[in-house]
Parts: C-alpha cells; sequence; structure tokens
C-alpha cells in the first residue's frame, strides 16, 4: 500500500539499515524481474523463500507502478505497459503463494488488477483515510484516529487490499491502546499482526505484537501476554534490539512469577543476567 512510509526492514530503522536494505531489495528485485522473464518457477521460489519480508513489498512496486501510469493518462493509459507489470506481479504472487503456502499473495495481487477504474479511485481514497487516521494519532485525536482506522479497514477489506487491511487494523488497535478499550485494542493488533506474519512483513509483525504484550498484560490477560514474549524475544534477537529484548525478558519474568512458572522463571533470569 504505503510503499515508501512502513517500517518493514528486517532491521531497526536507522540509516545505515535502510541504506542496507534498499541495496538488497534492488538485488532481489533484478532476480525477480529476470526469473520472472525466464519464467524460472523453481529459482523464483526459492527467492522468495530466502526473501521472504521482501516479497509484497517487490510484487506491490509493480502493481503500484501499473496503477501510477493509469493515474498518469486515464483517458489513453499505456495499456502495454500496464498489462506488463501487472502479469509479471501475478506470476510473482502465484509463485509466491505456492513456495510459501501463502494464498493471500495472489489473493491480493488478483483483487489488485481486477479492479474496475471506480475501484481504483476507491483505493487511493482508502490511503488517504488510513493518512487521516495516522495524523489524527500524531495529534492525540484518538477516538477520531480508531474510526479512521475502522474505516481504513472496511474499505481495504471491499477491495481486497490485505496490506491495506493490516495497516488499519494497527492504526484502530493503537487508537483504542491509547484509549483504554483494551479488548478493541488487542482485537485488532492480533488481526493486525495475522495478517503481517501471512504478508511476510516481518517488522510490522514485530510492533503489532509488542502492542499485543502491552495491551495483554494491561487487561490482565497474563497467559495471553506470556505467549507473545518468545516471538518477541526471537525477532528483538534477530534484529539486534537490544532494548526490546531487555524489556520483553523483564516482561517475560514478571508473567512467569505470575502465574507461578518457577522453573521458566529461573531459565529467563539467567537470560536477562547475560545480558547484563
Amino acid at each position: 500500500m504505503f510503499l515508501t512510509s512502513l517500517l518493514l526492514t528486517l532491521t531497526p530503522a536507522s540509516t545505515p539499515a535502510v541504506s542496507i536494505q534498499d541495496s538488497r531489495r534492488e538485488k532481489v528485485t533484478a532476480q525477480y524481474e529476470a526469473l520472472c522473464e525466464a519464467r524460472d518457477e523453481a529459482a523464483l521460489g526459492k527467492l522468495w523463500n530466502e526473501n521472504v519480508g521482501l516479497v509484497l513489498q517487490i510484487i506491490d512496486a509493480d502493481l503500484e507502478g501499473s496503477l501510477a501510469l493509469w493515474e498518469k493518462s486515464k483517458s489513453d493509459p499505456p495499456q502495454d505497459d500496464i498489462a506488463r507489470l501487472q502479469a509479471r506481479a501475478l506470476y510473482g504472487a502465484r509463485i509466491a503463494s505456492s513456495a510459501l503456502s501463502q494464498p493471500i499473495f495472489i489473493d491480493y495481487a488478483s483483487s489488485f488488477v481486477g479492479w474496475n477504474d471506480d475501484q481504483k479511485a476507491a483505493f487511493r481514497s482508502g490511503q488517504a483515510v488510513y493518512g487521516r487516521a495516522m495524523q489524527e494519532l500524531k495529534g492525540g485525536n484518538h477516538e477520531v484516529a480508531f474510526e479512521a482506522g475502522k474505516e481504513t479497514v472496511e474499505r481495504a477489506s471491499a477491495l481486497g487490499d490485505w496490506w491495506g487491511m493490516a495497516m488499519g487494523y494497527g492504526a484502530e488497535a493503537e487508537a483504542a491502546r491509547q484509549l483504554g478499550w483494551f479488548e478493541d485494542s488487542l482485537r485488532a493488533f492480533a488481526l493486525a499482526r495475522q495478517i503481517n506474519h501471512d504478508l511476510g512483513l516481518q517488522h510490522s509483525e514485530y510492533k503489532n505484537l509488542q502492542g499485543m504484550l502491552a495491551v495483554a498484560r494491561a487487561d490482565e490477560r497474563f497467559l495471553r501476554a506470556y505467549m507473545t514474549t518468545e516471538p518477541i524475544i526471537e525477532y528483538a534477537k534477530a534484529f539486534k534490539d537490544s532494548d526490546t529484548l531487555s524489556s520483553t525478558l523483564k516482561a517475560k519474568l514478571e508473567l512467569e512469577k505470575t502465574l507461578d512458572l518457577q522453573d521458566a522463571a529461573a531459565e529467563t533470569k539467567r537470560q536477562l543476567d547475560a545480558l547484563n
């Protein structure tokens, strides 16, 4: 959806990390284009398996590119160029769905390609609603942000825009958290997390999991909170995010004490001590 505006890198945001990620994406994109041209399904499937976090970004670049061409000349769009980009996106998405056992990729791409002109305009309108949700969140207008997040989800779901749905749920969840509406927040964070997981958007899933942990603890859903700590810890290690690793281990230890998991608490305490 918003290819350049989301935190989708496989490493925490920083100038060097973003530069490295951009370089890797360029390399994988070039391989993707060559393998689509060659119709090498096995090699493309292998490429996707090795770069799960880039699959949607790369496919979506073709889809967004085709939409931009249409928007630039709606009265006489370059149909051949649009068709080429869309055909490549569909091929890449089909192979990704097969290789990763995730039907969401081909559903997302085929929905996008199948939009009529009104639906294309509705997609752009939905992006604007999401932008408003984020602006209202930033401004502290949480009830307005919550409603805009819900509207984003409704608009995106009508279009088969899974990425937009995840983004809308994320905005809705954060707004509800700020309002103390823990049940609404946990539901939306969990839905965003599941969609982002299926889409391979690891950094977004990581942030959703952190939201789930905070809200589940606040709502005293201690076992559910506990079960979110392990994937957060795994991501924190992979991303070299020492601050989140430390804070999550501390939360895990507190939850183990609450749940009377004495052996597990002793091991978590050992891990915490090793960090210091």
